[in-house]
């Protein structure tokens, strides 16, 4: 394989990492129409960039195979912060307008962050520093640039003095890796959900960790 090379994130990743967001959070499932799967993607996109301090993305042959962000109390949060909300907000109201044929699974889809906020109760650890992306392409995992970045992240975590940080996952995604890494399930909460038209259960976490533990497999 070519060589994999590791810096922070630029607009030109856009559409790898949206790519990768997809893939990873089955975002087609709740949007299927192209121009409503665009504008969710542009959302969650737009809300993880507003909402970091720390990005890196892990590149092949120009292309990103891999995206890391998260947010660390302290550290200033990324440079366009009001122009990614704007986007957000003008994306949202695109969907609103045009989305009624597709109404119940977006509203679903935007429910997380309910749930989020209701998890964030079920805790009382440190929720400060937050793990806000984590994605890696089909065709590098298992190659170890999921643990690069995790890593990585956790020495950046350190270098600010900084430990404990947590992250929200469910069960539609590769949540395992996380507890190979030494990371705990603090709160769960179950919810019913609509995809591809049939009723599923999907099981919300909130995962917390420390940048004191020893590094897991490097895997991913």
């Amino acid at each position: 394989m070519s060589t994999i090379e590791y810096r922070p994130y630029g607009p030109q990743d856009a559409g790898d990492v949206k790519a990768m967001i997809d893939d990873a959070f089955s975002i087609h499932k709740y949007a299927r129409a192209p121009h409503l799967l665009r504008s969710a993607l542009e959302v969650y996109l737009r809300e993880c960039l507003a909402a970091s301090s720390y990005t890196e993305v892990a590149v092949v042959e120009g292309r990103a195979v891999g995206i890391l962000m998260g947010r660390v109390q302290g550290q200033p949060r990324l440079p366009g912060a009001t122009a990614n909300r704007v986007r957000t907000w003008a994306h949202m109201a695109k969907i609103a307008l045009t989305g009624f044929a597709e109404r119940k699974t977006l509203v679903e889809y935007f429910s997380f962050n309910r749930v989020y906020r209701k998890l964030r109760t079920m805790t009382s650890g440190p929720l400060t520093d937050e793990l806000t992306l984590f994605a890696v392409d089909a065709s590098t995992r298992g190659l170890g640039v999921g643990g690069a970045l995790y890593q990585n992240f956790l020495d950046h975590l350190r270098s600010h003095g900084r430990t404990d940080f947590y992250l929200y996952t469910d069960s539609l995604c590769t949540y395992q890796f996380y507890e190979r890494q030494g990371m705990t399930r603090v709160a769960e909460q179950d919810i019913t959900l609509h995809l591809d038209q049939t009723p599923q259960v999907v099981g919300v976490y909130l995962y917390a960790g420390t940048a004191g533990e020893g590094p897991g497999p490097a895997d991913g």
